[in-house]
């Protein structure tokens, strides 16, 4: 990458590194030293990549490996700042492959059906900004993946059928993300963001399983709120709004959870 480069057209401080064990750990040090918002740590590659709930998130080269320091209110915390990134990345992922990205709740990039990236928030001793990390399969899919996994992920230059720069998906993620930030913060900026994200939702109106407070559940996934959580009609209770927070593991129908 030319980081001089993604600097002057971006206007965000970049940090470099070739190898790192987690993007987000660099990141969450500097949030610990006074760095400021719209910094970000780039990596080439990680060694212990994370997703959501400590799961692994395979890194190898050729990916785009990202952490996003974002100043957020706490009313956006954390949903509001998850699918300001999750629209973002998908809006970069879209222009650059010419293919639709969806959102798979809650932090999931999907195309074709299939994971291309994810999304991981954290907050650093309840201080500001955040920490948004995000990954991006680019260049080819991991070869390190679960036999039962492999399916169901793909990248960037696979759907898109040409190479495709992690350079030009950051910078047009990042100037997304301040195209997005700067519509938050407008009068009625919040419900366009949530009317973006729940445009790019995927598997709304189809049957999902999921986990709801601990127990497996299966119904019709019928829509999607910020602050709501999740609509999901089943055989027993019909439509009933289930509080995001109680909800795990959601995914299509044809992926059991035992």
């Amino acid at each position: 990458m030319d980081l001089a480069a993604l600097q002057d057209r971006t206007g965000w401080t970049v940090h470099h590194l070739a190898v790192t064990e987690s993007t987000n750990d660099v990141a969450a040090r500097l949030v610990r030293e006074g760095a400021a918002a719209r910094t970000l740590v780039l990596a080439d590659r990680q060694t212990i990549g994370r997703g959501r709930e400590g799961r692994p998130f395979a890194s190898p080269p050729g990916g785009l490996y990202v952490s996003l320091l974002l100043d957020a209110p706490p009313a956006d915390l954390p949903g509001g700042v998850v699918a300001l990134v999750a629209v973002a990345a998908a809006e970069a992922a879209e222009a650059e492959t010419g293919r639709e990205a969806r959102i798979k709740w809650p932090n999931d990039i999907w195309i074709d059906g299939k994971k291309v990236g994810g999304i991981l928030l954290e907050l650093v001793d309840a201080q500001r900004p955040v920490v948004a990390g995000v990954g991006l399969n680019v260049g080819a899919i991991p070869q390190e993946l679960e036999p039962d996994v492999a399916p169901t992920v793909s990248a960037l230059g696979v759907v898109a059928g040409h190479p495709v720069e992690r350079q030009a998906v950051l910078e047009r993620m990042l100037a997304s993300v301040d195209a997005w930030s700067a519509r938050r913060a407008e009068p009625g900026g919040a419900e366009a963001l949530e009317v973006a994200w729940r445009g790019r939702l995927a598997l709304i109106g189809e049957e999902i399983v999921c986990r709801f407070a601990g127990r497996p559940l299966r119904g019709v996934l019928e829509d999607a709120s910020l602050t709501g959580g999740l609509l999901i009609r089943d055989a027993d209770s019909g439509p009933v709004w289930r509080e995001a927070g109680h909800v795990q593991d959601l995914r299509a129908a044809d992926r059991t959870i035992s």
